[in-house]
């Protein structure tokens, strides 16, 4: 088994990235924690009509390797800009499997992701993934190409290694560790202070070759994928 942790604030793309969750071609059961934070806001990538975000309990649905469970919180566990590692820090402490991952509201897996990145890191402690990015355009998406330059660990040919945290696979006692580190941080940092603590406590991290995460960028980001990211 494995533990998605998902942090969200309602956007639509949620509903996406469940689905994948679904189709992933994987004996695998998969525990899904949708950790709800008590500000319903944010940019709904797909706007229902009338733009209220949906019910949490409408999506704790189980298959034979799909279960939900859904945390709503109600006080305000945001510290500074870290905005989603407060929540990140509930979902690890709330795990219960022997591996855990992080998915949010605007990832979704290719089919073969759980399959590729587990068999990965079957002989290590924790492991990673390439990554595609996208950005919305029109009523669909447009892919800007693979994250080959920064969510690559110490193959980053920017000036701070780092691996996004939807694109880390790490056995789940890593997870209790360094849940205190996701609560404390102000900074939107939480991937680089997690790379350095599974580096210097997890060892060499294992690598699948494939980009199998599909991450939607923010705006303000476009430009920066746009201009280092390898076209497919």
């Amino acid at each position: 088994m494995i533990t998605v942790i998902t942090p969200t604030t309602g956007k639509q793309s949620l509903f996406l990235s469940i689905e994948s969750l679904k189709r992933q071609n994987t004996n695998r059961k998969i525990n899904h924690i949708v950790i709800w934070d008590n500000k319903r806001e944010g940019e709904f990538l797909f706007p229902t009509k009338d733009m209220e975000t949906s019910d949490p309990f409408s999506i704790e649905c189980n298959t034979d390797n799909y279960s939900c469970q859904c945390i709503v919180l109600k006080g305000n566990y945001v510290l500074g800009n870290a905005k989603g590692s407060a929540l990140r820090a509930i979902g690890l402490m709330a795990a219960n499997t022997d591996w855990v991952t992080f998915m949010d509201d605007d990832v979704m897996w290719d089919k073969d992701h759980l399959e590729s990145i587990m068999n990965a890191v079957k002989d290590t402690e924790w492991g990673f993934s390439k990554r595609k990015i996208w950005t919305p355009e029109g009523e669909g998406f447009r892919c800007i190409g693979i994250d080959e330059f920064e969510s690559v660990g110490e193959e980053a040919k920017t000036d701070y290694k780092m691996v996004d945290n939807n694109s880390m696979v790490f056995k789940a006692k890593y997870g209790y560790s360094a849940a205190c580190m996701y609560r404390n941080t102000t900074q939107y940092n939480d991937d680089r202070l997690m790379y350095k603590f599974l580096m210097e406590y997890g060892g060499t991290p294992a690598k699948s070759e494939k980009a199998t995460v599909n991450q939607i960028c923010p705006k303000k980001l476009i430009k920066f994928f746009e201009d280092n990211c390898t076209k497919e």
